[in-house]
């Protein structure tokens, strides 16, 4: 399930370049790490949210000040 978190990220031109860290457990996904805007961490939310077997996303990423 992580690989399938990361390699969404990873396909998404909007996220590329930015170093999110991506942790699963029983279907609970952690997102961690830093972006420029809000609107990138709502769309590696709705990526994470369409990876084959989530369930719950833990959003734990900030924007660079």
């Amino acid at each position: 399930m992580t690989k399938n978190v990361k390699i969404a990220l990873l396909e998404n031109t909007a996220m590329n370049g930015f170093d999110i860290n991506v942790t699963t457990r029983k279907g609970d996904v952690r997102l961690a790490g830093v972006v420029d805007k809000q609107n990138q961490i709502d769309t590696a939310i709705k990526l994470a949210q369409g990876a084959d077997g989530t369930h719950t996303i833990h959003n734990e990423l900030t924007i660079n000040n």
